[in-house]
């Protein structure tokens, strides 16, 4: 946990005790009490937001700020909705789904990966195959370009 969310954890927890009555403090025991800010900043690693943006906008007279959070939503209704949506398609189209999406993502890998080694390959000098070029595909008429003028 960064200091500075430490800090404005702290900050919360003090303010969310302030706002509880005093009679109703005065009945908590010390042991409650020295307890409860550490359970209000205690927060859990998959709640927090992936993206957590707090925009400040000072104005002549009055300050605004612009909030923008963004995370995967993990209330248990939106996990109970996310099943139910699931268990709706039937499994052999989730598998087929599964299995075209991986190998589609294998493929764009690959194929970026070799595009990156024939760039390493170029510029580090290697003439895997001499005499030989791929830019002698196109001059050969192997690949026939054509180009209309309108």
């Amino acid at each position: 946990m960064r200091i500075e969310q430490r800090v404005n954890s702290e900050t919360f927890a003090d303010f969310t005790l302030s706002r509880v009555p005093q009679r109703i403090r005065d009945l908590l025991t010390d042991e409650h009490y020295n307890l409860l800010p550490s359970a209000l900043i205690a927060r859990d690693e998959a709640s927090r937001h992936r993206i957590d943006s707090i925009f400040n906008l000072p104005l002549f007279f009055r300050s605004f700020y612009f909030s923008f959070f963004t995370g995967r939503d993990q209330r248990i209704s939106s996990y109970r909705l996310e099943d139910s949506r699931r268990a709706n398609i039937p499994g052999p189209l989730r598998l087929t789904f599964h299995y075209v999406v991986s190998f589609g993502l294998t493929l764009a890998t690959l194929s970026f990966m070799s595009m990156v080694l024939y760039k390493l390959k170029n510029l580090v000098g290697i003439d895997t195959f001499p005499g030989f070029h791929p830019q002698d595909l196109w001059s050969s008429g192997w690949i026939q370009a054509t180009y209309e003028h309108v």
